[in-house]
């Protein structure tokens, strides 16, 4: 290992025990060597000045006082100049020392300081030696996007460093396999958003019908179905159905199980207003982050669904772990939290206490939903509307179905 990259490491307190103690031996012997070569200048300067001293009065003698003043006092400049041309090298000397430790040390500093989304780290598999690198924001940023925009299509995330701290990120989601950007930049903690709803669900706050105390902008299913029947028969629509009640899990996963469509999101109640200011849920029939080996399995059980062999066909156990463990997992971030979820933009401030109540409040009635979002075809979609448990639909887009 280079000499540099272990500089790094003990930067990041990565290096061994050993290696530390030797970089911490490489410090002092430079101050050491500093601090020798300051006193041998200014000795050296002393010598310098005796010996010019001393010549003077063997040589001139017979001058008078005011004159050795003067010879003395142009002497003493000369002698401090040289003082000044010599430290002035020792502290070039210096200076690209400090350079390089700048160069090599101060990202390291930084990263320490501010939080760095392009962070890699490498887990070793012991018993097949296989290595893999994954990104920890890569994974904290899947989980939060489940649990509030899940009905975006989470895809995957771009990160560009700028400079020091700095950061350009771009958060991929995608529907029907069309990608949409959304802009971030991250500058030394602070986050600057092009798109202000980045971070929130397409659909609108009232989009479901359960306990709508302001009103629901959804359609009622007799209304909707008479919508849908003058709507072409090739086509693909992503709608919000309601529930007329919410449904645990095992009712959830048996409507899934009636009806042929792309399950995005089922929005979750974390109070017992129902939701309010955006939505909690979590994504029922996504594959996954397939970032299984990227976090503790005994801590986070299933945060991951891919975690579960056959995560098709998961059972209710699965998905109430796997909600559990998303709060639990981002309780733990809060650093990404202050930054990215911050009720103060621009100030970092973390409200811990939301993720607390919600889990609490799961913890205390279990996973209940009061919809889901769709991605379904007319025909499937009309199914679903004729259900008695389903009491309204928001449908947001629609697109044309090229397999029909």
């Amino acid at each position: 290992m280079r000499y540099e990259e272990r500089f790094r490491k003990y930067l990041s307190g990565e290096l061994g025990k050993e290696e530390a103690e030797q970089i911490r031996e490489d410090l002092e012997k430079m101050q050491v060597l500093l601090g020798h070569l300051d006193d041998s200048l200014d000795q050296e300067l002393y010598e310098e000045e005796g010996d010019e001293e001393r010549k003077d009065e063997q040589g001139k003698g017979a001058r008078s006082r005011d004159l050795k003043r003067q010879d003395l006092s142009k002497e003493v400049s000369k002698a401090v100049s040289r003082k000044f041309r010599r430290y002035a090298a020792v502290t070039g000397a210096v200076v690209i020392v400090v350079v390089l430790l700048l160069l090599y040390g101060l990202s390291p500093l930084l990263d320490k300081v501010c939080y760095n989304p392009s962070e890699n780290i490498e887990i070793v598999d012991e018993e097949t030696q296989s290595a893999v690198i994954y990104s920890p924001f890569q994974l904290t940023m899947s989980v939060y996007m489940e649990l509030f925009c899940g009905d975006k299509g989470f895809a995957d995330v771009g990160i560009r460093p700028e400079g020091y701290g700095r950061y350009t990120i771009d958060v991929q989601t995608q529907i029907n396999g069309e990608i949409t950007h959304h802009p971030l930049e991250l500058v030394r903690n602070h986050l600057y958003r092009q798109d202000l709803n980045w971070n929130r669900s397409d659909f609108p706050d009232n989009a479901f019908t359960y306990r709508q105390q302001g009103g629901s902008c959804a359609m009622k299913a007799e209304d909707a179905r008479k919508k849908l029947e003058d709507i072409p028969e090739a086509m693909m629509i992503r709608a919000a159905i309601s529930f007329d009640d919410t449904k645990n899990l095992e009712e959830l996963i048996e409507f899934m199980g009636k009806y042929d469509a792309y399950y995005l999101y089922c929005p979750l109640m974390v109070d017992d207003d129902g939701h309010s200011g955006g939505y909690w849920g979590f994504c029922p029939k996504q594959a996954g982050y397939v970032l299984t080996d990227c976090y503790d399995q005994e801590k986070y059980p299933y945060l991951d669904v891919f975690q579960y062999e056959d995560y098709d066909n998961a059972p209710a156990e699965v998905y109430e772990k796997h909600v559990m463990s998303m709060l639990n997992y981002m309780m733990d971030h809060e650093k990404f939290l202050g930054i990215f979820d911050s009720d103060v933009p621009g100030e970092n401030v973390v409200n811990k206490v939301k993720y607390q109540s919600a889990l609490h409040y799961i913890e205390e009635n279990g996973v209940n939903s009061y919809g889901t979002v769709v991605y379904a075809t007319k025909q499937e979609l009309l199914k679903m509307l004729e259900d008695e448990t389903v009491s309204g639909v928001y449908m947001l887009d629609s697109s044309l179905d090229l397999k029909y």
